[in-house]
């Protein structure tokens, strides 16, 4: 019965008609309800990666670097310019970018055509990106082809040189942002401080010298040409290893300038005449380089090595090239034979401290140890003005009498004997006055030992020795154990030439950085050193020195005071001495060691001979007063040895009981006999 009903209902139901529009209607809705989903999914991922993108270059652009490229131009490393205090140019100071940063206008036209033509032939239409360069370079080279001066601009003030989409899109970004807040000039300008060209040159001004020994203002057609072309591949297209390349490119600037109507078809014809140099111009030898190498060691150790080689700063130094002339002509002069001693000068302004000249050695490219700052040597009897002041404070006389005989105490570490030895005879006491005039070692000797070792440190410390010293009796003599270098002493006599106040030598005037702003002024105050009346007394008898003492050689015609100096076996020679202008200290030695000056040009060299004649040579050629060859003339460096009586200041004869023997120029000779005694 169950199956009866069961094939009725299949009767019923088969009799019914079927509803086909109705069945397709809803086929054609659930197709649109699922295109409609996809097409919301598809919107929606859209979105997303629309807003994603937009987020992600919102996110990129706000973390791009805020690039400005007319104060960028300033971030770039700069070389450093050190001036003579005349305002010619003793050096420049540079790292690995030998840079000189100037305005477009300082730059030839020539040369800013000649970069716009090469490099971004729509560098005044674009925007920073040039989009038809890109489609053009696609397949090619686009990283490259692409680039915008703008774009590479972006690449050599961020430092990013990776070809990466991220890194293309970032760049692109960037030089968008530069050419918003700069005008094209400020572009172009930063470009040409920014490029490198090649040999170390960074830079069209640093290009400009290093290739042609020009400014960049100064460029002519072919020479910007040629510089152009090297900012592709420096290396492939350097004149002085690859000429014929470098003519190549040279001269598809040139084509490239005709044909964007930078220049006329002749003068592009007359450009492709021009030579290719195949060497570079040779530089001048440095101008006084120890003193420049003493200005670079100072200011490194105040701002910086950073600052020195990369901050672009102006150092206006304190060398006064008449001066500097004057030190290195007397130096040549006196001692500028093959063999001869090395010497050290150095010459500064006692009321300024302003060191005017020095001469380190006798050749700084073989040899850059500065015997002027960092040599100290022993400055035998120059040493005695450390005792003289502070004698002279405790109440001294300078006509006070001393034993000048052979000199023998005890001391803390032995015995101590003293001999005079510049003198080959002296009387058997003398006045402190002549002690000092004629360098009486053994009278000094007994001095120290009544103002005390002690004394004469803080003195020669307060004078300005920097060189740590050691309170022994052997100090007046200048027994030191470290030595002195010719600077400290040339600056503590500056402290007498100055009425006692102490002036710290510098050989800095000021330095600014690229925007004028002081960095660097010394403190050209002083601070009393020695009372007035102590340093007026002291430079009257050192005065003498000079006059009529061991110094006579140093006689330029003007008031001058100073001090002989000579060491155990002519090992070491000094002349300290200063005039109304400058006070300057001379040392003559072997900088190879303690030898012996037994026979230099025949004679033993004492601190009144050579060191006394150059530092006449020094003072003479410096002096702004005038001066007759009779006055002043030491004798172009001959000298006699004579023996005068120490009485009358003549030429001594047997019965004079006072005789020095020294050597003179042969023009201060004395011309006639003592007839006294």
């Amino acid at each position: 019965m169950k199956a009866r009903d069961t094939m009725s209902r299949r009767a019923e139901v088969a009799e019914q008609p079927r509803d086909h529009a109705s069945e397709a209607g809803i086929d054609r809705g659930r197709r649109l309800v699922r295109g409609l989903e996809v097409a919301i999914v598809g919107l929606g991922f859209l979105f997303v990666l629309v807003a994603a993108a937009g987020l992600y270059l919102y996110s990129l652009s706000r973390s791009l670097p805020d690039i400005d490229a007319r104060s960028a131009s300033f971030k770039l490393p700069r070389t450093s310019t050190v001036y003579a205090a005349d305002g010619s140019v003793l050096a420049e100071w540079h790292g690995a970018e030998d840079r000189h940063v100037v305005p477009l206008a300082a730059v030839s036209k020539p040369m800013r055509d000649a970069v716009v033509a090469v490099e971004d032939p729509h560098f005044f239409q674009h925007d920073g990106v040039d989009w038809e360069a890109i489609l053009r370079a696609s397949g090619t080279d686009a990283g490259r082809a692409g680039s915008t001066i703008t774009q590479q601009l972006v690449k050599l003030l961020s430092g990013s040189g990776r070809r990466t989409l991220v890194g293309k899109v970032r760049e692109m970004l960037l030089a968008y942002q530069l050419e918003t807040r700069t005008d094209k000039d400020g572009v172009l300008e930063t470009y040409l401080n920014a490029v490198y060209f090649g040999h170390g040159a960074y830079g069209v001004e640093s290009a400009a010298r290093t290739y042609f020994g020009v400014s960049a203002a100064e460029l002519t057609l072919p020479q910007a040409a040629l510089l152009a072309g090297l900012i592709r591949s420096p290396s492939k297209y350097s004149p002085t290893a690859n000429a014929p390349d470098a003519r190549e490119r040279r001269d598809l600037v040139l084509a490239k300038m005709r044909e964007q109507g930078c220049i006329s078809t002749q003068e592009e014809a007359e450009a492709r005449l021009a030579k290719v140099p195949t060497k570079l111009p040779e530089r001048p030898p440095p101008a006084a380089p120890y003193f420049v190498e003493y200005v670079r060691q100072d200011l490194i150790s105040r701002l910086g090595t950073q600052a020195v080689y990369g901050g672009g700063l102006q150092v206006r130094s304190t060398l006064d090239p008449r001066v500097q002339a004057s030190a290195e002509a007397a130096t040549q002069r006196v001692l500028g034979a093959p063999g001869d001693p090395d010497v050290a000068v150095v010459t500064l302004e006692p009321k300024s401290g302003h060191v005017v000249a020095m001469v380190g050695g006798r050749d700084y490219r073989t040899d850059k140890f500065n015997l002027a700052v960092q040599g100290r040597r022993q400055p035998g009897s120059a040493f005695k003005p450390f005792v003289l002041v502070p004698a002279l404070e405790q109440g001294v006389s300078p006509d006070a009498v001393f034993d000048a005989t052979p000199y023998t105490v005890a001391v803390k570490d032995g015995v101590w004997k003293v001999d005079n030895y510049e003198n080959a005879s002296t009387a058997p006491s003398v006045t402190l006055r002549a002690a000092t005039a004629w360098s009486v070692n053994c009278a000094y000797a007994r001095l120290v030992m009544q103002v005390g070792p002690d004394k004469v440190v803080e003195t020669a410390r307060a004078m300005g020795i920097t060189t740590p010293l050691e309170p022994n009796p052997a100090i007046a003599l200048g027994g030191l154990r470290y030595g002195v270098s010719p600077l400290e002493m040339a600056s503590a006599y500056g402290t007498l030439a100055n009425g006692g106040m102490r002036v710290p030598p510098s050989g800095v005037e000021k330095v600014t950085d690229p925007q004028g702003r002081t960095v660097y002024e010394p403190n050209a105050g002083g601070r009393r050193a020695v009372p007035a009346k102590v340093a007026e007394t002291a430079s009257q008898m050192l005065h003498e020195v000079v006059e009529h003492g061991t110094g006579t050689a140093a006689k330029t015609g003007r008031w001058a005071a100073g001090k002989t100096g000579t060491t155990q076996s002519y090992r070491d020679a000094w002349f300290v001495g200063w005039d109304q202008d400058f006070a300057t200290a001379v040392w003559v030695g072997y900088s190879k060691g303690q030898v012996p000056m037994l026979t230099v040009h025949g004679i033993k060299v004492t601190g009144g001979s050579f060191p006394a004649l150059i530092w006449n040579g020094v003072m003479a050629g410096a002096s702004s007063a005038s001066r007759s060859s009779a006055e002043g003339d030491a004798g172009g460096g001959r000298l006699s040895l004579v023996r005068v009586c120490a009485d009358t200041l003549l030429l001594s004869n047997p019965r004079c009981p006072n005789v020095i023997e020294m050597y003179l120029p042969s023009a201060q000779v004395p011309a006639s006999v003592c007839t006294k005694h």
